[in-house]
């Protein structure tokens, strides 16, 4: 073998070695992350993937996407399904405050850690979890209903609230916000009603409301997709401008009712942002495993009125430690 011939062969060699070391490290650098998702047909939850999937592009990293349809049982099969597949990590986004508990320790006892978005779970999950970002349900609820005391004290108002899942813990949280913010007012509290985070569910409680108290003065709705169902039926009913509707809105879509008049208050917390933040979360985690996480990751909410709804819309919102 010539010396030209042999120093050929030593750097084909050479390079080949790098790209097979170039291949192993962008394997390992590469990770998996499981989406449990509450249910494609809900518009947040779709800007929650998509948010995750824009963060996963970023860095790198696959995303597999499981939608449990809002079945809580549904959602354990698929946390144990990526516990067996040995994803990197799972971003979970509970059907309910209580039952996956077995299912986060299952992940956490394969080695998998689990972050929590969208809806808070009792504190035993939550405490299981790498970190949670969403929204604190108490201090959003705090915020509309607030509002709703002070614009409507002093004149024996009647008011009513539409709550999602009964029992859970955001109810709990919104439901304890309404009653504290009335408490001390002369407004007329007409009640819970259980509508499910459903469109159609809403339009008829409020459909029923109207009928059957035709003097109601405001809806506070927990959020945007159970607040067009009330502002449709209240439209249906030729009382736009007379029955105001106060909402929590996860979504910039949706201030367009706030801007038009439709929603009369909403109290603006991005929520479907927490996709994004919690991959680049955990792609800080899996740069250093013993980087340190607060328990909550919170959004402030903001008042959008009609006035400043365009304004509230391109804010820059960030997730900050929860006090």
């Amino acid at each position: 073998m010539t010396r030209k011939l042999r120093a050929f062969v030593l750097i084909l060699a050479l390079a080949l070695t790098l790209t097979a070391f170039a291949s192993v490290a962008a394997a390992e650098s590469t990770k998996t992350i499981g989406i449990c998702i509450y249910s494609m047909t809900a518009d947040s939850c779709v800007a929650v993937v998509e948010e995750a999937e824009r963060a996963a592009a970023e860095l790198g990293y696959e995303i597999k996407l499981l939608d449990a349809n809002a079945d809580p049982s549904t959602q354990a099969d698929q946390m144990a399904t990526f516990i067996s597949e040995k994803v990197d990590a799972i971003i979970l986004n509970p059907t309910d405050t209580t039952s996956l508990i077995p299912s986060i320790q299952d992940a956490i006892d394969a080695g998998i850690p689990v972050v929590g978005v969208g809806m808070e779970m009792d504190q035993e999950a939550m405490d299981k979890l790498l970190f949670f970002a969403g929204a604190d349900d108490y201090m959003a609820a705090s915020v509309g209903c607030q509002w709703i005391a002070e614009t409507f004290n002093g004149q024996e108002a009647e008011v009513a609230i539409i709550t999602g899942p009964a029992g859970t813990d955001p109810t709990n949280k919104t439901t304890t916000a309404y009653s504290e913010a009335l408490e001390g007012t002369d407004i007329v509290d007409l009640g819970a009603y259980d509508g499910q985070f459903d469109t159609s569910k809403a339009l008829s409680i409020t459909e029923d409301l109207l009928v059957q108290h035709p003097g109601i003065k405001a809806i506070y709705c927990q959020d945007h997709v159970m607040a067009a169902g009330a502002a449709e039926a209240v439209i249906d009913a030729g009382l736009e401008g007379q029955v105001t509707i106060v909402a929590s809105i996860g979504m910039p879509d949706y201030l367009s009712y706030v801007e038009d008049g439709t929603i009369t208050t909403g109290v603006y917390v991005p929520l479907y942002k927490s996709g994004y933040f919690a991959v680049k979360s955990l792609g800080d985690y899996f740069a250093d495993n013993s980087v340190e996480f607060d328990r909550k990751y919170y959004v402030t909410p903001v008042i959008a009125t009609a006035e400043n709804a365009g304004e509230v819309a391109s804010q820059t919102f960030d997730f900050e430690a929860a006090e």
